[in-house]
């Protein structure tokens, strides 16, 4: 919680503009609203936010203090279930003394002084709310403002944002570890309460989303029954999410009956404990799978690689669900699911609303307890949902054969983290047994308030698509054989932690963990223990030993221990301003971490700006800033051919330009790539050797 304080000075004399990070949004999806439109949508964003568990980072642009008077009601009471609240405005009045809201006066004439604003930053609910104010001559003798903005879920809007505010207001915010379908769903409440308010009419609230097309479709529609709904809702699957193939499937007694469909003929129906419609209607969750040729799904949805099943659960009890083919032979790295997830979440609240479409559900057989978790407990309320996690997918593998990772095999540059594609040969799928799951109980209170959907809101330990928890392996082959082999031996540590990954045991892996921090120091710990397993892990990803889900898994759990030493570490005061970066289309950051992670220790005072960095931003963001480095990191061909589209951009910079370096997978081994690459110092070896080789650089320089 951010401490109590009277209004600090800003950064910069000038003060970012935020209206410029949406200028790139097409006028056909701007609008122009009253203040009244901003304040009703700006609620449903803070009642959302409010039930992020405090992780939410909130900035409220209001014009002036004296404006902040029609917010300090609301913000009042939602400063206790926020992590940060900071107001931006002119300073016309003194603020007022809130408890955990920070006021950050802007210049008059600044751009922040005339942009209404709400940004809200979290690991699992995140979007913008952005608008500029004209005075409207046709109000008469009372001069009012209309603003004309935008409303956004983009999370490279939302990231700008955050760091373009946290540089004006001198404050780090910022969101790790982001779960683009919790956000989804969570944006599917937002859209349901904006259509279905009081003022949504006049105020025209639904046009104000056209930043979620499918959603926006779907609610456009009049008050109807689910009857006429539901084949709309196929449609914009097919439309705006890239569906290959949808099927609506709802409970009727012990079946699982379709009741809208795209494929050429009628899907047969099949019982409530078979298929994986049925595993993911009783284990209450979703379940993402690729799609073999022998797959009876295969048969219906043709066109499709991989599918999603996402259960739909009404009033806490099991209503249907929804299968959808996607593109990716890769489920979990398909925009399609994220999407879907979101109509999904609609259709829940559409179908609450329409009694016609509820029934009595059927009588699920009972899961027995399990020894070591206990009996499946019902879905928490929306307040209290904890946050959410997919299950693994893929069948469950063997531990891979690692080469030899210890101290003399040094990690190149920036570690791989797995291709962005899956091959298309996939491991074969062993049939799922059907495995039996308590029905979830309702919720306390009215099921369609704020949060999360049901199935997103279990308290059951995930499960993998085959149905049974993946157990740890009894024995790893060693990773680089030592003389020491006590248990906290680098090569152990190293057996210990891939052996935990490869079984998605967060437990274990999280116990080797506290145990190196507790004899080694954080530098050794990222050559010796982070690195090589997730070099590991990433061969054997590429041998077909590891599933693409647990290669997810060991990324995901590498980078957030990444993150946290490098939110622990501190700046050397004095030392020269590196910002690093992963370039334009790029999302794996976790070299770019650990770049920054070693010039931070090496000297240098760091602002790591994270995913997918578009090139618009950086000239403006050099003239801000002056640092004396720039580093860029890509490990994909995509983000490639960003980072050498920003290196001409550096190269045409009026001096002083920074000193520009560069680094990645996508460039190992490809000389072509690196050719198109203007005036940049590219790095691979040891990154303990090329922070020390940048010091000295910026000290000669």
């Amino acid at each position: 919680m951010t401490a109590s304080t009277n209004a600090v000075a800003p950064r910069s004399a000038a003060g970012p503009s935020l209206a410029k990070l949406v200028s790139h949004i097409p006028a056909e999806r701007r609008w122009r609203r009253q203040a009244d439109a901003l304040i009703v949508i700006g609620r449903q964003l803070e009642l959302m936010a409010q039930e992020q568990g405090r992780t939410a980072h909130i900035s409220l642009g209001t014009l002036r203090f004296s404006l902040f008077r029609m917010h300090q009601g609301r913000i009042s009471q939602i400063v206790p279930h926020c992590h940060s609240i900071t107001v931006y405005g002119e300073a016309d009045v003194a603020p007022p003394e809130i408890p955990g809201v920070t006021f950050v006066p802007v210049p008059h004439g600044a751009p922040m002084s005339q942009e209404w604003f709400l940004v809200i930053d979290s690991p699992s609910f995140w979007g913008a709310l952005i608008a500029q104010a004209s005075p409207d001559p046709a109000g008469g003798a009372t001069r009012r403002y209309l603003f004309e903005g935008v409303l956004t879920a983009d999370e490279r809007v939302v990231s700008r944002a955050s760091l373009l505010l946290s540089l004006a207001g001198g404050h780090a915010v910022g969101s790790a570890g982001r779960d683009a379908a919790s956000n989804r769903a969570h944006w599917a409440r937002v859209a349901y309460a904006l259509a279905t308010h009081s003022e949504s009419q006049r105020l025209d609230l639904l046009g104000c989303i056209s930043d979620l097309p499918e959603m926006q479709s779907l609610l456009a529609m009049p008050a109807q029954s689910l009857n006429q709904i539901a084949p709309e809702a196929i449609d914009v699957l097919r439309r705006h999410c890239g569906s290959l193939g949808e099927i609506l499937y709802r409970v009727e007694g012990d079946m699982l009956t379709p009741m809208v469909w795209s494929c050429p003929q009628r899907p047969p129906e099949q019982s409530v404990s078979s298929g994986i419609i049925g595993q993911a209607l009783l284990q209450n969750q979703l379940v993402l799978t690729p799609l073999q040729p022998d797959d009876p799904e295969h048969a219906l949805l043709s066109e499709a690689n991989s599918v999603a099943a996402i259960p739909l659960i009404v009033r806490g009890l099991p209503w249907g669900v929804l299968l959808v083919g996607q593109e990716e032979y890769d489920p979990e790295e398909s925009p399609t699911m994220i999407a879907t997830v979101g109509v999904a979440t609609l259709l829940e609240q559409m179908i609450d609303a329409d009694p016609s479409a509820m029934m009595s559900p059927p009588e699920l057989p009972a899961r027995p307890a399990s020894p070591s978790f206990g009996a499946a407990a019902a879905p928490p309320s929306p307040a209290d949902h904890p946050m959410p996690g997919f299950p693994p997918t893929g069948p469950s593998q063997p531990p891979p054969s690692f080469p030899p990772t210890g101290p003399s095999h040094l990690p190149p540059g920036f570690p791989p983290t797995g291709p962005s594609q899956p091959p298309h040969a996939m491991p074969s799928r062993p049939p799922v047994p059907p495995e039996p799951h308590a029905s979830p109980a309702p919720p306390a209170g009215s099921a369609t308030s704020f949060g999360m959907p049901a199935w997103m809101r279990t308290a059951t330990r995930p499960q993998p698509a085959g149905g049974a928890l993946p157990t740890a392996p009894s024995a790893t082959p060693a990773l680089h054989p030592t003389e020491d082999q006590s248990l906290r031996s680098w090569p152990v540590l190293q057996k210990r932690l891939v052996g935990a990954l490869v079984a998605y045991d967060q437990q274990a892996a999280e116990q080797v963990w506290s145990e190196t921090c507790a004899i080694y120091k954080p530098e050794q710990i990222c050559n010796e223990l982070l690195t090589p397993v997730q070099i590991a892990i990433g061969d054997g990803w590429h041998r077909g030993e590891v599933s693409v889900a647990a290669e997810h898994f060991s990324s995901r759990f590498v980078q957030s221990k990444l993150l946290n030493l490098l939110n622990a570490s501190t700046d050397q005061p004095g030392g020269p301003l590196a910002i690093i970066a992963c370039a334009q289309g790029e999302l794996h950051e976790i070299g770019a971490i650990m770049i920054s992670l070693f010039l931070r220790w090496g000297g240098f005072r760091v602002i790591y700006l994270g995913q997918n960095v578009p090139n618009s931003t950086i000239e403006e963001m050099v003239q801000q800033l002056s640092p004396q480095m720039l580093g860029l990191s890509a490990a994909t061909v995509e983000g490639a051919h960003g980072l050498a589209a920003a290196s001409q951009l550096i190269t045409q910079m009026p001096p002083p330009r920074p000193f520009f370096m560069y680094g990645g997978l996508a460039f190992r081994d490809r000389d072509d790539l690196r050719a198109r690459v203007q005036n940049g110092y590219y790095y691979q070896g040891d990154i303990r050797q090329i922070a020390q080789v940048l010091a000295e650089k910026m000290r000669s320089a």
